[in-house]
């Protein structure tokens, strides 16, 4: 099975399962077209994007940069390191005389972004009292409990949705749980903080079988000339 077969079922799967029919907060840009408004948002359906989320231009004649409005709440799925094939051998397999196909010695990672925005909970009042010369800003809560609270359960979704059905619907890949992780997203070890949005992924590393193609290559042609 090619990889992107393997990423376009993933992240339909992962779309129905864990994106499907839920409502996370979504950014609105402020008058001024810079940013979001932190005093106004709406309510979406998170989308699932494969390798990047998308880009589109400001403003005309700008250049293409990453919209806020585009990737939250979203989920970006992107591939990472894997061996193209590492038949590992399980211990006394060669004591027991036990051998492993080695067509399944390849792995897929496979990087799951989960981006979330949280402005905070506005009181009311708040619209008014940023219009005046005073605004108070006590009506305005800050919103990093919640927003981690939303982040950390949509990424547990994800979490128990792998390790019960540990394979993906349609694909050769099986769930290689000792090489899967997850966190808040990092940078040189450490929390990054962006908020209002919050991001954290799952790491999850997957097995599946090598690809050969339509010809086995070097083998193919050995045969060949011991045949012939």
């Amino acid at each position: 099975m090619r990889t992107w077969e393997r990423l376009r079922k993933t992240r339909d799967w992962v779309f129905r399962e864990v994106c499907e029919g839920k409502e996370f907060k979504v950014p609105r840009n402020s008058a001024d077209g810079y940013g979001p408004d932190i005093c106004d948002f709406t309510m979406g359906e998170p989308q699932a994007f494969i390798a990047w989320q998308p880009m589109r231009p400001n403003e005309p004649g700008k250049i293409l940069s990453n919209d806020p409005l585009n990737i939250a709440p979203s989920l970006t799925i992107m591939p990472t390191q894997g061996y193209i094939q590492y038949p590992e051998e399980k211990r006394f397999d060669r004591y027991d005389k036990v051998s492993r196909p080695k067509g399944m010695g390849q792995t897929l990672g496979m990087q799951f972004l989960f981006t979330i925005y949280d402005p905070g909970i506005r009181f009311p009042g708040l619209e008014a009292s940023l219009k005046s010369d005073n605004p108070d800003m006590s009506l305005l809560k800050d919103g990093t409990e919640s927003g981690l609270m939303t982040l950390v359960n949509w990424m547990d979704d994800l979490i128990e949705l792998v390790l019960r059905e540990r394979n993906v619907p349609g694909t050769d890949l099986t769930l290689d749980e000792e090489n899967s992780v997850y966190s808040l997203y990092m940078d040189q070890s450490y929390i990054t903080d962006r908020r209002p949005y919050y991001f954290g992924f799952v790491n999850v590393n997957w097995r599946c079988y090598a690809n050969y193609g339509s010809d086995h290559g070097m083998q193919s042609r050995a045969d060949k000339l011991l045949e012939g």
